[in-house]
């Protein structure tokens, strides 16, 4: 009980920080996370949502404050140190997200390299509690650029500040025990000598790459173990039926995503009713005879076909559309400026922020903040790479969305056999 003034300074204090972050365009990538229930072998017997406490938020809000306030005072002390930087988004990703959401009744006015973040906050804000929302935020994400391990300060875009680093978690994350070595020698120690910062500038450059090498295999081997987990999880399932979310769509099938995350294929060619081919440019599956058309962020229902525990693969089969919930579909398009004459403020970076790296919060928390930072890319690569490829992961036949329509089928027999027919007629002639 006597500590339960000091909680509720805390969340005040939070609330300011969170506030602050949003003013400057703040980007808050709340994805659905899942927990997986393991029995005393380590087989999965249940999936659910993982749910953000109260407290996690307060732990995220101070941690993002700490990693900054250490990241700036080492820059201006101009010694050698370990940052943690976010370049801008390429300008032509974006521009295809800016394209992407305009099959969602969102206008955003303006191109890729003039977009402020405070844009892509509205988008957010213009989804929230859409269907589509987990997609359009995760396709946000992809567009954007991985964060990584650096030796110069070059500023987070996705946290909105000029400085930043990994600090708080030492015992967990190698980068962070590289930053308290580093105080250690400039604060305690009181050793900024020539010889000890020639040193540390040395092997920054090594550190900062070794660092982000590492990260990246521990991601993936995250997300693979996750894959596999679940996996496991639907083997037995087969034949039964749930209610999912079209997530993604490629020339080769579409995938759902069900209510705990769990995700698979339906493939091209289990498709059956219809020859169903690609449009990239609206994201769309076509029935070339009905016209049935699927949609990211369409309900669909679907069967658990087949599951491949050694290749963490599940297929889904649709079993038929079920009527959109809650699609809210404006009559004129949601307009959001790219470029808009937003006040900066104090710390902020081109008023640029998002829930990233440490915000997430505690240990755990931590740790999934860091994976949602590097989603904008790896993220992206895991499910990305089988998207725009030609084939999906198990070279299986895909849709070529640049084969010709019926019309133009049609229109091809045509001047195959008018060419026949000339032919004759000159072998005809020859003869006479």
């Amino acid at each position: 009980e006597p500590l339960v003034p000091m909680f509720k300074n805390m969340a005040e204090l939070s609330g300011i920080l969170r506030r602050k972050r949003e003013s400057r365009g703040a980007i808050d990538f709340d994805f659905k996370e899942s927990k997986v229930i393991v029995n005393e072998e380590g087989w999965p017997v249940d999936i659910e949502l993982r749910e953000r406490t109260v407290a996690e938020k307060l732990i995220e809000d101070f941690m993002l404050a700490a990693n900054e306030t250490v990241a700036e005072h080492f820059h201006w002390m101009n010694v050698p140190f370990l940052y943690r930087i976010h370049e801008d988004p390429k300008p032509e990703k974006l521009q295809r997200f800016f394209e992407f959401v305009t099959n969602f009744g969102i206008l955003i006015k303006g191109t890729g390299n003039t977009v402020h973040p405070k844009a892509l906050q509205d988008v957010l804000k213009a989804i929230e509690g859409m269907p589509e929302e987990p997609v359009i935020s995760t396709m946000l994400l992809r567009s954007m650029q991985q964060a990584k391990y650096y030796p110069e300060s070059l500023g987070h875009f996705g946290l909105s500040t000029d400085f930043y680093t990994h600090f708080t978690s030492p015992i967990r994350r190698y980068p962070d025990l590289i930053v308290h070595r580093l105080i250690r020698t400039y604060l305690i120690n009181k050793d900024t000598s020539r010889e000890t910062v020639a040193q540390w500038g040395m092997a920054m450059d090594e550190i900062a790459d070794h660092t982000s090498e590492r990260e990246r295999r521990a991601v993936d081997a995250e997300r693979d173990t996750d894959a596999l987990k679940k996996a496991q999880y639907m083997s037995d399932k087969i034949g039964e039926e749930f209610e999912g979310i079209v997530s993604s769509i490629t020339n080769f099938g579409i995938f759902v995503e069900l209510p705990n995350t769990i995700e698979g294929l339906v493939h091209i060619s289990n498709m059956t009713d219809d020859y169903y081919r690609f449009d990239d440019r609206q994201m769309i599956m076509i029935g070339e005879r009905t016209n049935r058309q699927f949609r990211i962020g369409d309900e669909v229902t679907v069967r658990v076909a087949n599951v491949i525990i050694e290749e963490s693969s599940i297929d889904f089969e649709i079993v038929g559309m079920v009527t959109s919930y809650g699609r809210t579909r404006k009559a004129a398009p949601t307009v959001i400026h790219a470029r808009k004459n937003y006040n900066d403020n104090k710390g902020g970076r081109s008023s640029r922020s998002t829930r990233s790296d440490d915000e997430k919060g505690g240990r755990g928390g931590s740790r999934r903040s860091s994976r949602h930072e590097e989603e904008s890319g790896s993220r992206s690569t895991k499910r990305g790479e089988r998207r725009e490829g030609d084939r999906d992961p198990r070279g299986r036949r895909k849709d070529d969305s640049s084969s010709p329509g019926p019309k133009k089928r049609v229109k091809q027999k045509q001047k195959f056999y008018e060419g026949i027919a000339k032919k004759n007629k000159k072998k005809k002639s020859k003869r006479k």
